[in-house]
């Protein structure tokens, strides 16, 4: 497969080495002159233009990092475009790599985000999901970490509020993809089935977002049916056509697919009836003390009833006590994830303790 560049994604966004001319644009003229003033009580120069100020010979960091210190509301940050010219461009060179002024601050705050994101210095825990009945493990979900130079450790949390903050959760997607693919491949697990969570909100065309996920599994030898891939944030999708167009690459290239978090509310289970996935999980929610709640109990059965009779398997996810696993044992269900097996880990974790089952 030949990799073709993402027309929308080709670099990550980072501020310039040498000094530019910095342009903010914005439709609101009292906007416009209120940030002309701020620069000017900075000590910038610059020029005011109908709609826009262009500050020459500056160095944008620096620019940035003081309109950030400045009483500019959250709204007033977004509505406020900023771009940089190189040598030679003209204004209008500089319109396709407008950016909001809240993402050129969220880049002064995340600069170790970015620099882990260059570098891919991304690192997988794997979380067993177990076959209850055999008493063994069934396979393993993905889950991804960032390394900082000291070898610290940070959260998944921190790494996606830091993409969504600037704009770069199409690069941390795939970025995480890929090195799931790689790891998993490498820890010897090719023969498990392996779940990968994605982003479908961020994939705007299957062909060309998801081509270097596709070709690292094939490169890899992978059999494309030991890998899931796994729909998170079901409950924020809201074209389900795009959606089924995502699954649909995956399945035309022998994969299987995954919806996460089903019965956490209407839109999820909108997603389950009209996708038709491979697996389904169910949430923590209904999960989470199920032995003592009728409601959650008959539910979960009707779940179940609905979903086994269409060929789709369920996991249930988010067990940490033995009765909850033992109640949905009773309901039928065999896949499991959850601490009361293991905790994520960075190596696979193969010998579990099933002793409790017999209490």
């Amino acid at each position: 497969m030949d990799e073709k560049p993402c027309p929308k994604c080709e670099i990550l966004p980072k501020f310039p080495g040498e000094k530019v001319d910095v342009v903010i644009f914005s439709s609101i003229d009292f906007l416009i002159q209120k940030v002309a003033k701020l620069i000017s009580e900075s000590n910038f120069s610059y020029n005011l233009l109908q709609g826009q100020i262009l500050i020459p010979e500056v160095n944008m960091e620096e620019l940035i990092s003081t309109l950030a210190s400045q009483p500019l509301s959250e709204a007033e940050k977004e509505d406020l475009k900023v771009g940089f010219l190189t040598k030679g461009e003209n204004l209008l060179s500089v319109i396709p790599r407008l950016k909001p002024l809240s993402v050129y601050s969220a880049i002064l705050r995340y600069i170790e985000y970015l620099e882990i994101l260059e570098t891919n210095r991304l690192t997988v825990y794997f979380h067993p999901i177990v076959n209850l009945e055999r008493k063994e493990v069934y396979g393993f979900e993905c889950l991804i970490r960032g390394v900082k130079k000291n070898g610290e450790i940070l959260s998944p949390y921190y790494l996606f509020e830091a993409a969504r903050a600037t704009d770069t959760l199409f690069y941390l997607d795939r970025s995480c993809r890929e090195v799931s693919v790689k790891t998993a491949a490498v820890k010897g697990l090719k023969k498990h089935k392996v779940f990968i969570n994605f982003l479908p909100t961020v994939i705007y065309d299957p062909v060309f977002c998801l081509q270097s996920t596709i070709k690292w599994a094939f490169q890899l030898e992978w059999n494309p049916e030991n890998l899931v891939f796994e729909v998170v944030e079901t409950e924020k999708v809201k074209d389900f056509e795009h959606l089924n167009k995502i699954l649909e690459y995956y399945r035309g290239n022998g994969f299987k697919t995954a919806l996460d978090d089903v019965g956490t509310g209407f839109s999820s289970l909108e997603a389950l009836i009209r996708l038709q996935p491979n697996f389904v999980k169910i949430s923590r929610e209904l999960i989470e003390g199920i032995d003592q709640s009728p409601i959650k109990l008959d539910l979960v059965k009707a779940l179940i009833q609905a979903v086994s009779s269409h060929g789709i398997e369920i996991i249930a996810e988010g067990i940490e006590r033995s009765e909850e696993a033992k109640t949905l044992y009773k309901l039928g269900v065999r896949l499991m994830q959850g601490f009361l097996f293991a905790k994520p880990h960075p190596e696979p974790i193969f010998q579990l303790d099933f002793s409790w089952l017999n209490e």
